[in-house]
């Protein structure tokens, strides 16, 4: 066999073993220990929370699902963040409207939408939308953002992406400046940054037929009012120079 159908067929394994790894769930699931998260938030408005935190590893993305709750406030994001050791990157392609219902929180919910907003930061744009969940009477607000743009990827796709939603308490007001305010203080750290934030106690099983950790992220029960079913997400997408990145 000649050199270029050995280096064909290998690429094709390794896409094929990359597709089937990004779609592995609960394996690589598991609590986020102290110093190793990479979500922060900075706000006044959940300095007093003791977040609850998930990762997801396998060879070709890593995620995090932070939930902050505090003071009848509450607030849920993920990260996630593609391997560069392989061409991969995340293909994420939820509009605001659709990632917000994501979240148990919102989905079994009336939502009335406010307009689309955008704030321009150094490492991207994010979008964001207000929102009121009307049968709780609660004022929240949806974002998202998407960097590290994977250029060699023909599509443009990003390596590293950030989305969620906060809601206020009861009937306050959260106008946009507030918002802005508060997108404003959320960030993601690179590993090795101590901040000496103070880690919440991992939660028991209380019974779960699935693992404490991967019940604390997806929501355990349908009327979890927290969490997120579809975590771990399956963004991770092998692409080709070769074959225009559409190999899925």
């Amino acid at each position: 066999m000649n050199k270029r159908l050995i280096a064909t067929a290998l690429t094709l394994v390794t896409a094929v073993a990359g597709c089937m790894a990004s779609t592995r769930l609960d394996p690589g699931v598991d609590w986020v220990v102290a110093d190793e998260h990479r979500i922060v938030v900075a706000s006044e408005i959940l300095a007093s929370a003791k977040p609850i935190r998930v990762k997801y590893a396998d060879a070709w993305q890593t995620q995090e699902y932070a939930l902050f709750k505090a003071d009848g406030r509450q607030g849920e994001m993920i990260y996630a963040e593609a391997s560069k050791a392989f061409t991969v990157a995340l293909d994420y392609q939820m509009p605001i409207e659709e990632m917000v219902v994501t979240w148990n929180l919102n989905s079994r919910q009336n939502l009335i939408w406010g307009p689309l907003g955008r704030i321009d930061r150094r490492f991207g744009t994010w979008f964001y939308r207000p929102y009121w969940i009307s049968d709780l009477q609660r004022p929240c607000v949806g974002f998202m953002v998407e960097w590290d743009q994977r250029y060699e990827d023909p599509q443009g796709r990003p390596g590293k992406v950030l989305f969620g939603y906060f809601c206020g308490f009861g009937a306050e007001t959260l106008d946009d400046q507030e918002i802005r305010v508060l997108i404003g203080g959320f960030s993601v750290r690179m590993l090795g940054e101590s901040t000496g934030e103070q880690q919440a106690d991992p939660l028991p099983n209380a019974g779960s037929e699935i693992p404490p950790a991967i019940a604390a992220a997806r929501g355990d029960g349908p009327s979890a009012d927290s969490g997120n079913p579809g975590f771990p997400f399956r963004f991770a997408r092998y692409y080709s120079i070769n074959n225009g990145g559409r190999l899925k």
